[in-house]
């Protein structure tokens, strides 16, 4: 196993390449193929960058790198557990995509103002371009930043990274050494919804390799860790200075695919703390200088997807680790210092060189991985690596970056996987910023002085009352002379006019039945002139009169119900025996309904003109086709059911006698001759006999007005228990006393008087004469 010295802080915050310091095994006997009887010598320990031989079988094993998990036998899928110690969390810088241009003159013959692209951070009017980290939000690649980019911004990432080491794990005197390739893939998204808010996404797959000539080994060559997905949530607020100061905070949740389905088997949890100082902000030059730092914890259950005690070969089990990703519960921090510089003309692109220090704590032992006498890591609990990168904002949203990750520390084997020597990382992103693209462009030069101002002094406020001194409503206030265009005024009666000029201005005001008044008012400048009009009738709407007459197809009259709604009205007329009918109604537009009992329903519109000509109309109903109704029936001055009617526990009328309504209303309107029945509800002495059978009757009377009866051949009584037929003591006689009796109360009554024209509301009488 590679040995670390350690460095100096400032050189490792620059993150320059170490060898890597880890745990080293206690060393294995000269030749563990053939157990000798009795003790042998054991053979050095590996030095330089030879893997950490292992206690196994076999003379050359050595230590697996922590943060791989599999079984043995077959391909195995199982969880990515992040960064170089298993777990990545990272951000970027947001770009905006293009979006609508908005162009703002410039003002002419003056000197140019700072637009907004002089700020620090802003791009033609919007936040500087940015993508997601490698596995979080906005940020850089390991390290998340204090900030949520622009508001509704949509960010895209793709990432790659990989490596190759020949005796990574695994390195025999007799077997060779060991060849360890990793390949990880993310696609992560992210939204900010809020000013201080952002999701995100990622899923996130590896791919490992070992190659190794180890007898008996237990695991696969190829291991794959499929379909691990992260989500979380991040706040931030950005302050002093419009944003030189970033305090935040995350929170995530990863779920683990187990090693065998693409399904969730474990769970994740993370939170941390987020910081950034953004010097361009504190600087007359804008310098490009950015600090973040994240301190958070993560519960990682990566180790609980497979039973690693299954493995009795070392080297299978860390191999199988590594491959998979598997590391403890743990505190992460993290450093980043990154330099954002815009360049070309209004800042359309950016370079951002990055530099990255991760360093990971394990806060919880995996004791199926302690290797007993090994070589204590200088850092036993800690994975520590240093990142190297730039990012390029190519072309409006488009972002291009590449980085290599420098192992420094490894921690010793129960506290976590390995960390790789070196890693590769390539990323693709896009940011799509709805927001305008500001735009300043200069305004046109013109040597024309500007025109004159208007002149404009004082207004009229006022208010429009009837002869009743009611507010009008809707009233038109013209200004002859001075403006073309009427004001309405609104429900209280109040208007404001125009600006005019010192002095005096005509009123003209217009009621809705057309009725004028003329008024004059003093403008004076820079003054409300206040006016009440008082009008000299009252605000009454023009009326007209409608003329109808009803027939059958036969051309006899029918008696109808006519129900009208429009313009205020909504309600029923009744015509004379004659089919006559006479209404006066406010002009305009009317929708109506004639029924008659035995008739089919009769729609028709219309519209009242205002004045003394009348609104004719002439309609024939055509007869009902006869509705068969075997459960009633009827006989002179007397209605027959075949059936009681059943009633509810709430005295609402019972759907088992729903059939026996419908037929008793089928009937009455089929034969107008029953011109009345009263609906009788008795019952016995329980309860609250009065409103249960009150309660009774109106449930009936409402069920036939649903069907179509005049409510004024309808009435409805409950008699409670003041009229028995029998006793209450038994249940047959509280049977008997609950009944319903259908009483006809008028039988072919006498046809009406003719009456004179009637008014909205009231009905009309037959005229004396027919209409001209």
């Amino acid at each position: 196993m590679r040995r670390a010295s350690l460095l100096a802080l400032s050189g490792i915050f620059l993150g320059l390449p170490l060898r890597a310091a880890a745990a080293e095994p206690p060393p294995l006997p000269a030749d563990a193929t053939t157990p000798p009887a009795s003790e042998t010598p054991p053979a050095a320990p590996a030095t330089g960058d030879a893997p950490p031989t292992l206690p196994s079988g076999d003379p050359g094993a050595v230590a697996p790198p922590a943060g791989a998990e599999g079984t043995a036998g077959g391909e195995v899928s199982g969880a990515v557990s992040g960064d170089l110690s298993g777990s990545t969390n990272t951000t970027t810088n947001e770009a905006p995509a293009p979006g609508p241009e908005v162009e703002v003159p410039a003002p002419a013959a003056t000197p140019p103002t700072p637009s907004t692209d002089k700020q620090p951070g802003m791009v033609q009017g919007r936040r500087e371009p940015a993508v997601n980290s490698l596995r979080g939000g906005l940020g850089l690649y390991h390290t998340t930043l204090a900030d949520v980019g622009g508001r509704h911004t949509v960010r895209v990432r793709l990432h790659t990274d990989f490596f190759r080491k020949e005796g990574f794990i695994y390195n025999s005197d007799e077997h060779g050494a060991d060849q360890q390739g990793r390949v990880r893939g993310t696609v992560n998204i992210g939204y900010s919804p809020f000013k201080w808010g952002e999701l995100f996404l990622a899923v996130h797959s590896q791919a490992s390799r070992n190659a190794r000539a180890q007898p008996g080994r237990q695991d696969q060559v190829n291991q794959f860790a499929l379909g691990d997905l992260d989500f979380g949530i991040k706040g931030a607020h950005r302050f002093v200075k419009g944003g030189a100061i970033g305090l935040g905070g995350q929170l995530g949740i990863g779920l683990l695919s187990g090693t065998s389905r693409l399904l969730t088997d474990k769970v994740n949890f993370n939170i941390d703390f987020l910081f950034t100082l953004d010097v361009r902000y504190l600087t007359k030059k804008q310098v490009p200088v950015r600090f973040t730092t994240n301190i958070g914890w993560i519960l990682d259950n990566s180790s609980k997807l497979i039973d690693f005690e299954k493995f009795t070969d070392p080297t299978s089990r860390e191999v199988s680790r590594f491959a998979l990703g598997v590391a403890p519960s743990r505190v992460r921090m993290r450093y980043g210092l990154d330099f954002p510089v815009r360049l070309g003309k209004e800042g359309k692109f950016g370079l951002d060189p990055i530099v990255e220090l991760a360093w990971d704590v394990a806060t919880a032992e995996m004791p199926v991985f302690r290797q007993e006498g090994a070589t204590p890591s200088p850092l036993p609990r800690s994975s520590l690596w240093g990142t190297v990168g730039l990012r390029a904002n190519v072309i409006a949203g488009l972002h291009l970056d590449a980085a290599v990750d420098i192992g420094m520390v490894s921690p010793n084997f129960e506290y976590g996987p390995p960390v790789a020597p070196w890693q590769v990382i390539l990323g693709l992103g896009w940011s799509i910023d709805p927001n305008p693209v500001i735009k300043e462009v200069p305004a046109p030069v013109t040597n024309e002085p500007p025109p004159a101002p208007a002149v404009v002094e004082g207004r009229v406020v006022g208010q429009v009352l009837d002869s009743t001194g009611a507010p009008v409503a809707g009233a038109k206030v013209r200004f002859p002379g001075a403006a073309s265009n009427a004001i309405l005024t609104d429900d209280q009666g109040n208007f404001t006019s125009y600006r005019f000029p010192e002095g005096q201005v005509a009123i003209q005001v217009e009621l809705a039945n057309k009725a004028t008044k003329d008024a004059t008012a003093d403008i004076k400048a820079g003054e409300d002139t206040q006016i009440t009009i008082t009008m000299d009738v009252a605000n009454t709407p023009p009326v007209g009169i409608l003329d109808g007459a009803f027939t059958d197809e036969s051309g006899a009259p029918v008696l109808v119900t006519l129900s009208v709604s429009g313009n205020g009205v909504d309600e029923p007329f009744t015509s004379t025996e004659g089919g006559l009918i006479r209404l006066e109604l406010p002009a305009g537009d009317y929708f109506a309904i004639a029924r008659a009992p035995g008739f089919e329903d009769k729609s028709l519109r219309f519209t009242v003109t205002p004045g003394e000509q009348f609104t004719t109309v002439k309609e024939s109903l055509r007869r009902a086709t006869p509705v068969e109704t075997p459960l009633v029936s009827g006989k002179g001055k007397k209605l027959r059911l075949k059936r009681a009617i059943k009633y509810t526990s709430a005295n609402g009328v019972d759907d088992k006698s729903a059939p026996l309504i419908e037929q008793l209303a089928a009937f009455l309107n089929a034969h107008p001759e029953y011109e009345e029945i009263e609906i009788g509800v008795h019952t016995d002495d329980r309860g609250n006999p009065k409103q249960r059978s009150s309660e009774r009757a109106d449930a009936v009377r409402s069920a036939l007005l649903a069907k179509g009866v005049s409510p004024e051949r309808v009435t409805a009584n409950g008699y409670g228990d003041n009229s028995p037929v029998a006793v209450n003591l038994t249940a047959a006689g509280r049977a008997k006393n609950n009944r319903t009796v259908i009483k006809v109360t008028r039988y072919k009554g006498e046809p009406t008087a003719p009456a004179k024209p009637a008014k909205a509301g009231k009905k009309a009488a037959e005229p004396a004469a027919p209409p001209p």
